[in-house]
């Protein structure tokens, strides 16, 4: 397979507390599993926190949600894939309704580029939890082998 260029990562926000090396390091060996040059990262939301449920604070208002647009439109326009990574745990509260509509507005922006689009087991699961997914649905097997079998790419309407 010839190597493609650059595979965008769509993951929920920037982390607040650690420098997202181990999430980086598991998104750049997605790529090189899916022949990519590079990977890119860019969030559904613009704003810091410490964990995942920070959103369902933060998030309450549409500001970072699209904030976060600018980023994710650029990475769209300059990819040769997309890998869904943002998670599936919706946030709660009045932040759930701004995530379904950014996650709505995304799949709209990725529709209309035909882009292919992957995800791991099915669903946008975050890298933090791609090692639980692939232990548990394919016991046994190496990680790296495992998440190859995993990387599935997203059914389109």
């Amino acid at each position: 397979m010839a190597e493609r260029g650059t595979l965008l990562v769509v993951g929920s926000n920037p982390p607040a507390q650690t420098s997202g090396q181990r999430t980086l390091a598991r998104v750049q060996q997605a790529a090189t599993i899916l022949d990519f040059e590079q990977a890119v990262l860019a969030n559904l939301f613009a704003l810091p926190t410490y964990r995942s449920g920070g959103i369902a604070d933060l998030g309450r208002t549409p500001g970072g949600w699209l904030d976060a647009r600018s980023a994710l439109v650029s990475g769209l326009d300059d990819c040769d894939g997309v890998l869904l990574a943002y998670g599936t745990q919706e946030p709660s509260g009045e932040a759930r309704v701004h995530h379904r509509e950014q996650v709505r507005w995304l799949d709209e922006q990725i529709e209309e580029r035909s882009v292919p689009t992957w995800w791991v087991g099915g669903a946008p699961r975050h890298p933090s939890r791609w090692q639980r997914y692939t232990w548990r649905e394919l016991p046994g097997i190496e990680f790296r082998e495992a998440l190859e079998r995993s990387l599935r790419h997203v059914p389109r309407a």
